[in-house]
């Protein structure tokens, strides 16, 4: 009979135990599964989202704990910020890679992350939920919960304050008037070549109004932006990374963006 009774007790401690970790992901504040967690990097290989020992987390506001890659170590995600319907924003850091832009990155309403990060150090890092490199939450989206559900966003003093700080970043990177137009530098997300919006007329005109003019006549010209980023663009933006002496790929990343005055 005793040994019945250390039986029944271990399975019973066995399912607290499950029970309570499962309780802390929810769908507003979700962990990774431990089964689609890996994500590609088109450079560095695959990298876990989902290990144990990272903790990832995702909540309305943010994500917090570190994703791993084998060739590049540890990913803090604490600077990743997310607006309650998975579009996320912000960078997360790596020692050994540095800033990683995820404003091209979504969580769709079926946990689904979608899109790609990058770095200007190692590239992009592909989401493909139809591909190997699939990575899945039980977060959902804010619009797309049951009624009635909880809303709480499981942040913490932490996480709040990394998200302050990065509003704080972006609200100095992109306060520069430009005479131009008197609009402002907004850029928010990674540009390259073959790439259009009305940022990269903005980053035009910057250019141009700080002395890497892209052409003196026609299309790219002062007074003459364009909203696509072609080779001009990119040539100039080159001129303007030697310049920093930053690396001279032609992409506005992160790294790159922090350099404009």
């Amino acid at each position: 009979m005793k040994l019945k009774h250390k039986i029944i007790l271990s399975i019973f401690v066995f399912v607290i135990l499950v029970v309570s970790t499962k309780a802390f992901a929810s769908t507003s504040n979700g962990t990774i599964s431990d089964t689609d967690r890996y994500a590609w990097g088109e450079n560095v290989g695959f990298i876990d989202f989902g290990s144990e020992v990272g903790d990832v987390h995702i909540t309305d506001i943010a994500l917090t704990g570190y994703a791993y890659g084998e060739n590049i170590g540890w990913i803090n995600l604490s600077g990743v910020v997310n607006d309650k319907e998975g579009h996320l924003s912000g960078y997360a850091w790596g020692e050994n890679v540095g800033f990683i832009d995820f404003s091209q990155v979504e969580i769709d309403n079926h946990g689904y992350f979608t899109g790609s990060a990058y770095g200007e150090n190692i590239g992009f890092i592909l989401f493909n939920k139809d591909d190997t490199n699939i990575v899945t939450t039980d977060w959902r989206p804010k619009s797309s919960r049951s009624s009635g559900g909880s809303s709480s966003s499981g942040s913490s003093p932490q996480v709040i304050a990394k998200f302050n700080q990065e509003q704080a970043e972006k609200a100095e990177a992109t306060g520069q008037t430009l005479p131009q137009t008197n609009t402002t530098l907004n850029l928010t997300r990674t540009l390259k070549y073959g790439m259009s919006g009305d940022d990269v007329r903005q980053l035009q005109i910057y250019l141009n109004t700080h002395n890497y003019t892209l052409t003196t006549t026609g299309p790219g010209s002062p007074n003459n932006e364009t909203t696509y980023f072609g080779n001009l663009t990119k040539q100039a933006v080159i001129k303007f990374q030697k310049i920093n002496n930053i690396t001279q790929d032609g992409i506005v990343g992160p790294i790159t963006r922090s350099y404009f005055k």
